[in-house]
């Protein structure tokens, strides 16, 4: 082979490769999507799809709140892994030392890697135990969901005086989460939510890879890929979505 070619063979394998990276770092969603809680129930029967909203759908398991549950999870999430070609998950995390009594089981002696101790392992641990219990209300069948996400929202309980409480919570759901599904973890959240709650964009949750942003695809995290937009509704009145 001439070295020109062995030149030109290099450069197009640089660039497979680049269009690749490119492609992955948009994350596992094309097209657009909806996501859905029990809004989308009459007597806990999911309204019909949109069919030009069937890419993904993503499923609230939680009742808005920490250690409740969405009374039309499971009915939502059969007509998501059969509906839609990327199904998903999402749970509400907040932070709240009331929250202290609801730590159990594993993550009641969890330790975080990142590094949290005092009450800050323990928000940890609370923000673990949202995630813990969360997990255990879906059953997924044979359908591994293509993410979970983590709702990251100010009408939620946050602490007011002190965001590390509240990253460190987020960071406690977010590792959780990741260690009991093995797929990908992100974050639903807005700029003005995500200052107000965490301090500011330079948090990012260590087991957690993209975003889910309420607007445009500008991430709140400059740790976060901006992944999904949520913006508008879809015929069947979910939340519209779409990818980055």
């Amino acid at each position: 082979m001439s070295r020109f070619l062995i030149v030109l063979a290099i450069a197009s394998v640089s660039l497979i490769e680049t269009a690749g990276s490119a492609a992955a770092s948009n994350g596992p969603y094309v097209g657009q999507g909806y996501d859905a809680s029990s809004y989308q129930c009459i007597n806990d029967v999911p309204v019909a799809l949109d069919p030009a909203f069937t890419s993904f759908g993503i499923i609230r398991v939680t009742g808005g709140r920490p250690f409740t549950v969405d009374s039309c999870r499971q009915a939502l999430w059969r007509q998501a892994a059969s509906g839609t070609s990327a199904p998903s998950l999402y749970v509400n995390v907040a932070y709240s030392g009331a929250y202290g009594h609801k730590v159990s089981g594993f993550c009641l002696t969890a330790t975080a890697a990142e590094g949290y101790s005092g009450r800050y392992l323990q928000a940890y641990r609370i923000g673990c135990a949202e995630s813990d219990f969360a997990f255990g209300q879906i059953v997924t069948g044979k359908v591994t969901p293509t993410a979970w996400w983590l709702d990251v929202e100010i009408g939620n309980s946050w602490s007011s005086s002190d965001p590390v409480l509240n990253q460190a919570a987020i960071d406690g759901a977010a590792d959780r989460l990741k260690f009991l599904s093995r797929v990908a973890v992100g974050v639903y959240s807005s700029a003005t939510a995500w200052n107000q709650i965490t301090s500011g964009t330079g948090f990012r949750p260590a087991s957690a890879s993209g975003s889910w942003v309420a607007g445009d695809c500008t991430t709140f995290s400059t740790g976060l890929l901006a992944w999904l937009r949520q913006s508008g509704n879809t015929s069947s009145g979910a939340d519209a979505d779409y990818a980055c």
